[in-house]
């Protein structure tokens, strides 16, 4: 079913299953990043940054980058269920974790 978005009405935001490997050219160690995604609804404008975790802070980070990117902020940020923002999962009052 096709939905539509008004402009500048919601920004889709989460975290990639896949992570991707980066190589420490200094040393040749080989990490494993979190691929971090925003999709802004009516023009699918996207962008993506790497993050080592899916801590709070990568997931503030990550949105602070979003919204510097696209130069303006959404009526709504559109998470799917980002579990490192939610310490104990209630669903009258869950608790955040930080």
């Amino acid at each position: 079913m096709r939905q539509i978005h008004p402009g500048g009405e919601r920004l889709f935001v989460d975290y990639a299953g896949q992570t991707v490997p980066v190589v420490d050219a200094g040393t040749g160690e080989i990490r494993r990043a979190q691929v971090f995604v925003a999709v802004l609804g009516a023009s699918n404008y996207t962008y993506a940054c790497a993050t080592w975790q899916q801590t709070a802070a990568d997931w503030v980070g990550a949105i602070i980058a979003t919204l510097t990117f696209i130069k303006g902020v959404p009526k709504l940020l559109v998470p799917d269920q980002p579990r490192a923002l939610i310490a104990n999962p209630d669903a009258y009052e869950p608790v955040t974790d930080g």
